[in-house]
């Protein structure tokens, strides 16, 4: 059987005959319109809907990810901070009894062996971001000072900080521990 002769045979595909094809024009007896069936313009609708939703779903769980990301890292920061507090505070006293010592020891070279361990303390403190408060000589502030003796001091203006008894320390976030001073009246 030729190629002409195949076409020309009366198969039936859908329901439309092949062979007689040729003489069907778009719009005559193939269907009343070209436009989709009802099923499936509520196919795609729906389609576009679920499309919709999946999207707001998908920029809600990025916007929940980026926040739970954020909480993370201050939570982390917040932490260390924490920590670095409570390991400073914790080796506060022996600072104290440090500074304490080097005011009572005569000895040249024991006390200049005291300085240079509370010179390495007060560096690795700053490694920290922690500084120590300046008193002595300062007008007295409440955020960093706490006054433990104020006395009449001839020469000096009333306020001001005459002696420190106990350093204070500040760090970006704010005061560790305040200077315990005696001020003048």
């Amino acid at each position: 059987m030729s190629n002409e002769e195949k076409l020309n045979d009366e198969v039936v595909n859908d329901g439309i005959n092949v062979g007689q094809q040729d003489d069907l024009v778009a719009g005559d007896e193939c269907g009343d319109d070209l436009s989709p069936p009802q099923d499936l313009n509520l196919k795609l609708q729906l389609e576009k809907e679920n499309s919709i939703a999946l999207t707001k779903m998908l920029q809600q769980l990025q916007a929940d990810f980026s926040n739970y990301r954020k909480r993370n890292a201050n939570l982390a920061t917040e932490s260390r901070q924490s920590g670095i507090m409570e390991a400073v505070n914790a080796l506060l006293p022996a600072f104290d009894a440090l500074t304490s010592a080097s005011k009572h020891i005569t000895d040249e070279e024991t006390l200049k062996g005291l300085k240079m361990i509370e010179r390495e303390f007060l560096n690795n403190l700053k490694s920290l971001e922690i500084t120590q408060i300046e008193s002595v000589g300062t007008q007295f502030d409440p955020n960093l000072h706490n006054v433990v003796v104020a006395d009449e001091v001839e020469g000096v203006e009333s306020g001001q900080i005459v002696e420190e008894y106990k350093s204070g320390f500040i760090s970006p976030n704010g005061v560790v521990r305040v200077a315990m001073v005696k001020i003048a009246k």
